[in-house]
């Protein structure tokens, strides 16, 4: 399920400079090994700035497609952490 974190990682890098939401987690999970990850809550808790910045701009109706790709993505992760496959 690391390719979900993955396409979440590259997301951030597209969008880090449209908000410092985005630049701050995409720096913090940038120290981070998918490969020896022990924990998935440490990446919920770095998205969850993102999440509800993501939540607000669609309320508003100004997602942009960058941005609608990357709430799914954090949708899927958050879906497959429920579903017990990460």
């Amino acid at each position: 399920m690391n390719f979900v974190l993955i396409k979440i990682k590259d997301s951030l890098i597209d969008l880090a400079d449209e908000s410092t939401v985005f630049s701050i987690a995409y720096n913090a999970l940038k120290q981070i090994d998918f490969d020896d990850l022990k924990s998935y809550q440490s990446v919920k808790d770095i998205l969850s700035g993102c999440y509800k910045y993501l939540i607000e701009q669609e309320s508003k109706g100004q997602l942009t497609l960058n941005k609608r790709v990357l709430l799914n993505n954090i949708d899927r992760l958050d879906d497959l952490l429920v579903e017990g496959k990460m």
